[in-house]
């Protein structure tokens, strides 16, 4: 009986975990590959964006300095690990990252979940040195891992404004 529970344990452990929750698309059509491929671009020209949790039923809200996304979407940054937005993602995943480029204007924003992240290997090569003053020593430093399950876009620039009635964004579905 012991051994049942276990394995039932172990499975539902190994069925709820990050990589298991969703997989990274292959799939995505022509239309959609370009509009990843702005997005890209936009992410690139705004450098920061705001990054929001949530407490409670409160939105949290603050601008970060995120590394670029990689082939996947996955975007990290980086924080003190007694910062109130780690508290908040332990307590409930859900986050969004909103990139505003004001020279077009356009915005992506990305919806999914964070994961903090305390692996020393990881930490020491996603690190920018201008943080050395913030975290002397790299101590207190933290990753959030982002991993954004949908992405939602306006590029007026390249005549992607949205729906012209209810300016909908593009939208493209990043995970299964």
């Amino acid at each position: 009986m012991r051994i049942i529970l276990f394995l039932i344990l172990g499975l539902l452990m190994t069925g709820c975990s990050e990589k298991n929750r969703t997989r990274f698309r292959n799939d995505f059509t022509r239309e959609e590959e370009k509009l990843l491929r702005l997005s890209r671009d936009i992410i690139s020209r705004a450098y920061f964006a705001t990054f929001v949790t949530m407490h409670e039923n409160q939105p949290h809200p603050r601008v970060m300095e995120p590394f670029p996304p990689d082939e996947e979407w996955i975007i990290w940054l980086g924080t003190n690990a007694k910062s109130r937005k780690v508290a908040e993602i332990k307590r409930n995943p859900v986050a969004t990252l909103h990139y505003f480029d004001r020279s077009i204007p356009a915005y992506v924003n990305l919806y999914g979940r964070a994961y903090p992240v305390d692996d020393r290997k990881l930490k020491d090569s996603i690190w920018r040195e201008a943080w050395e003053e913030f975290y002397p020593g790299r101590s207190n430093y933290l990753l959030i891992k982002f991993v954004p399950d949908s992405l939602e876009m306006i590029n007026p620039a390249e005549n992607l404004p949205g729906d012209k009635e209810t300016w909908k964004p593009y939208s493209v579905r990043l995970r299964k």
